[in-house]
């Protein structure tokens, strides 16, 4: 009992710590790697909070263990082993000022706002697990086999929506993102495509205007006519904050439509599960390279920043003008 109530005050403390660091990178990091510790000592005094959801919901792929996603993912970067996180994936080709979620766009769905990107890797890495910054290698992946629309927290106000991927669960600020790890938009462009050139990023007047809702959430939900069964929700910011700041409607998507637009490597077969780790080889995935525009990026056009003139992706939840 004395470790869990040490860690839970400590962890609060690294928290306004964080707070107070946001717009220094490197003391970012220095709080991520001190806090690392004592969080995953408290995680394991606690045990997991929550029970796995059921439902792998693209229905296309099956995760059984993280090691499912080694082969997958060798071809687009590097596996690296990281203290307490153990192994975890570094993407490759990456332009100085990327960051997770922000190539892309964001879907609504009967599961709340789904993360739909080009990136070759995206139906492992925004659907699966979390990204941390590591003073070594900078953004990396740390995997798990639960899925959901986007593991991300959310901050909303004054006129703003902005997320972060979600850290590993007990390991840093009880499962909250530091507030320098959040992008930005004004609402009004929150369905507009998505690029580092389009986000705000380490504002202290836009993240003093907003305020924390949390993550995702696990329900139980009857999805097409189903049985009822265990989701991840990833509610974020109203549909209907959304739709009056954008002047576009926003219709809910079956999350399994959504979910079949995102694409897997070839080995990974639709309604069965996959077989990464059974001899195939890792190098005939035959992924497009990056474009010139966005490394990492088979081929994407590049965003139009907060002009709002991108293409409207008119349809599947990206919403349309009214």
């Amino acid at each position: 009992m004395k470790t869990k109530s040490f860690g839970l005050m400590e962890l609060r403390r690294l928290r306004k710590q964080g707070d107070g660091e946001m717009n220094t990178k490197g003391r970012l990091v220095s709080v991520l790697m001190k806090a690392r510790t004592i969080g995953l000592a408290v995680f394991l005094s606690l045990g997991a909070s929550s029970a796995v959801a059921d439902l792998e919901v693209s229905a296309s792929v099956q995760i059984h263990a993280r090691a499912d996603f080694y082969a997958p993912l060798t071809p687009q970067g590097t596996w690296v082993e990281v203290g307490s996180y153990g192994r975890c994936w570094h993407p490759a080709h990456l332009a100085v000022e990327w960051r997770p979620y922000c190539y892309g766009h964001w879907v609504w769905t009967d599961c709340g706002w789904y993360w739909e990107s080009d990136e070759p890797w995206a139906w492992a890495c925004y659907h699966y697990g979390y990204w941390v910054v590591d003073p070594t290698y900078g953004w990396i992946w740390v995997p798990d086999v639960e899925w959901a629309p986007a593991w991300v927290s959310w901050r909303v106000g004054g006129g703003y929506v902005g997320w972060a991927p979600m850290v590993p669960p007990g390991i840093v600020f009880e499962h909250h993102a530091a507030p320098a790890t959040f992008v930005f938009v004004n609402t009004a462009h929150f369905g507009d495509p998505m690029s580092p050139s389009a986000v705000i990023v380490n504002s202290t007047t836009v993240i003093n205007k907003t305020a924390d809702i949390g993550g995702v959430k696990r329900e139980t939900k009857s999805l097409g006519g189903a049985a009822p069964q265990r989701v991840i929700v990833n509610q974020g910011p109203a549909v209907e904050t959304v739709q009056k700041a954008s002047g576009k409607s926003f219709q809910p998507t079956p999350i399994r439509e959504v979910a079949q637009h995102t694409a897997y490597p070839p080995p990974m077969k639709p309604n069965g599960a996959p077989s990464p780790t059974t001899g195939h080889n890792p190098n005939v995935f035959g992924q497009p390279g990056p474009s010139p525009e966005h490394p990492g990026m088979p081929g994407r056009p590049s965003g139009k920043g907060q002009s709002g003139k991108g293409d409207d992706d008119k349809g599947r939840g990206h919403g349309h003008d009214r």
